[in-house]
C-alpha cells in the first residue's frame, strides 16, 4: 500500500503554491508522480521533492510540465516568480557583490549615515533647467508608474538617471535622492529585489553626504525595511524600522515617525507579536492626529489615510484577524484615488485572501475577480505576485467550479511579465 501524499500548504510561498498546482494538475490528468516523471524524463523522487516545495523547479521542467499536464500556459506564467524564489534562496546569507537582495549589505552603509553629523544647511533650491525639468519629469514618472506600473515606466527612469544624476546630486541631492528612490520602488515592482536595494543604498549614501538627517531615515525606515519585509525578512525590517527611528530623534515631523512606526508594526506583525503591533498602531494614529500636512516635507505628503488603512490591512492579516483585514483593505479602497491601480488590485487581493482565509468562497471569488480586473492594465511584478499569493489563497478549494473560473481568468486576463533580470 503507498503513502498518503503528504498535505500541502500552498499559502506558504511561492514555491509551495506552483507545488501545490503542479499536483493538483497532475491528479486532474490521473498521473501518478511516477508516470508524470516518466514523461518529463525525470526520477520521481524529484517530481514529489517539488510538488512539496522541496526543490525548486527549473524552467526546463516547468516548461515540459505545463505541457505534459495541459496547464495552457498557466504554470510558464509563473516562471517570474519562480525565478525571484531562487535567487533569494540562492543568495540568502551570502558575502560580497551579487546581483540578489542581502540584508547584511545595508548594514555598514546604515552605520555610516547614523555616524554622520546631520546638516544645518539648507541650502535654496537651485534655479536651474536641469532641476526643474528633473523634478516635472519625476512627478510625471512616479503617476505613470502608480497607473502602468514599473514595466513602462522604469527604462525611461533609467536613461533620466543615466543622464543628469550626477549634476543633480551636486545641485541637487534631493531631486537625485528622490529618482533613486523611485529607481528602487520600481525595480521592487519588476521583481529584481538586488538591484531595488542597490538604488536604495546610492539614495542613502547621497544623503548621508549631504546631511540630509531625516530623508536618509526615511530610506532607512520605511524603504529599505519595507523591502527586506518583501524579502521575507522581517528581523531586519525591525532594526531597519528602529535605526530609522532612533537616528532622526526629534527632527522627523509626525508624518514622517508615523511612516517609520507604520513598518515597524509590519515587521512586528509579520514575527506574530500581536501586543507589540498594537502598540505601534497607537503611536502611528497620535503621530498622524498631530501632522499638519502643510509643515510636513513634499516627500512625506503622500502618507494619509488610504495608506495607513493599507498598512493596517496587512498588519491583521498577518496576525491572522482577517475581518479587521478586510475592514482596514475597504477603507483604503475607498480612499484610494482611482489612478493607483496597482495599490488597489493588490488591496483587493487582500480582500479576496481574507474571505477565503474564513471559508467564504463565493465573496474570495468575486473580489479575486475584482483584483484581475484592477491588474489587466499593469506590467508589473508585485501585482502579479500578489496575484499568485491571492490564488494560492483558493488553490484547496481549486476543484469549485468557481474557483477554477478565477484561475482561468486570471492567467488569461493578466500580462505576461519578462524573468527579472
Amino acid at each position: 500500500m503507498g503513502q498518503a501524499p503528504k498535505p500541502l500548504t500552498p499559502t506558504r510561498s511561492v514555491l509551495d503554491y506552483v507545488g501545490a498546482r503542479i499536483r493538483h494538475l497532475r491528479t486532474a490528468c490521473g498521473l501518478s508522480q511516477a508516470e508524470l516523471g516518466e514523461q518529463l524524463f525525470v526520477h520521481r523522487d524529484l517530481v514529489r521533492r517539488i510538488e512539496i516545495a522541496e526543490r525548486i523547479p527549473s524552467n526546463d521542467f516547468i516548461a515540459r510540465c505545463d505541457v505534459a499536464l495541459h496547464a495552457d500556459g498557466s504554470l510558464t506564467q509563473l516562471l517570474p516568480l519562480i525565478h525571484r524564489e531562487r535567487l533569494l534562496r540562492s543568495y540568502a546569507g551570502t558575502k560580497g557583490e551579487c546581483s540578489a537582495y542581502r540584508s547584511s549589505a545595508a548594514d555598514r552603509p546604515v552605520l555610516d549615515w547614523l555616524m554622520a553629523t546631520p546638516s544645518t544647511d539648507r541650502r535654496p533650491a537651485v534655479d536651474d533647467d536641469t532641476v526643474t525639468t528633473a523634478v516635472a519629469a519625476l512627478a510625471n514618472l512616479r503617476s505613470q508608474d502608480h497607473v502602468h506600473g514599473a514595466g513602462v515606466t522604469y527604462s525611461r527612469l533609467a536613461e533620466t538617471l543615466d543622464g543628469r544624476l550626477s549634476s543633480l546630486a551636486a545641485n541637487a541631492p534631493q531631486v537625485a535622492t528622490g529618482m533613486l528612490e523611485l529607481a528602487g520602488y520600481d525595480a521592487v515592482d519588476l521583481g529584481v529585489d538586488g538591484l531595488a536595494q542597490q538604488h536604495y543604498l546610492r539614495a542613502l549614501a547621497l544623503l548621508t553626504r549631504s546631511g540630509d538627517r531625516v530623508y536618509g531615515g526615511y530610506l532607512v525606515a520605511v524603504s529599505l525595511a519595507h523591502l527586506a519585509l518583501h524579502c521575507g525578512d522581517p528581523q531586519q525590517a525591525l532594526r531597519l524600522a528602529t535605526a530609522g527611528i532612533h537616528g532622526t530623534n526629534d527632527h522627523a515631523s509626525p508624518a514622517v515617525r508615523a511612516a517609520f512606526r507604520i513598518v515597524l508594526a509590519r515587521a512586528y506583525a509579520r514575527l506574530g507579536d500581536e501586543g507589540a503591533c498594537a502598540a505601534a498602531l497607537l503611536q502611528v494614529d497620535a503621530d498622524l492626529a498631530r501632522s499638519r500636512p502643510s509643515e510636513e516635507p513634499a516627500w512625506i505628503r503622500y502618507f494619509g489615510e488610504a495608506d495607513l488603512a493599507d498598512e493596517k490591512a496587512h498588519c491583521f492579516f498577518d496576525l491572522g484577524r482577517y475581518q479587521l483585514a478586510h475592514r482596514e483593505a475597504e477603507i483604503a479602497l475607498t480612499l484610494l484615488p482611482p489612478h493607483r491601480a496597482r495599490r488597489i488590485s493588490i488591496d483587493t487581493a487582500l480582500r479576496a485572501a481574507a474571505h477565503a482565509r474564513v471559508g467564504e468562497l463565493e465573496q474570495a471569488c468575486a473580489f479575486a475577480r475584482s483584483a484581475v480586473d484592477h491588474a489587466a492594465g499593469l506590467v508589473s511584478f508585485r501585482t502579479t505576485h500578489r496575484i499568485a499569493l491571492m490564488l494560492a489563497e483558493l488553490q484547496p478549494s481549486a476543484d469549485v467550479p468557481e474557483v477554477r473560473e478565477i484561475v482561468d481568468y486570471a492567467h488569461t486576463t493578466l500580462k505576461p511579465l519578462p524573468a527579472p533580470a
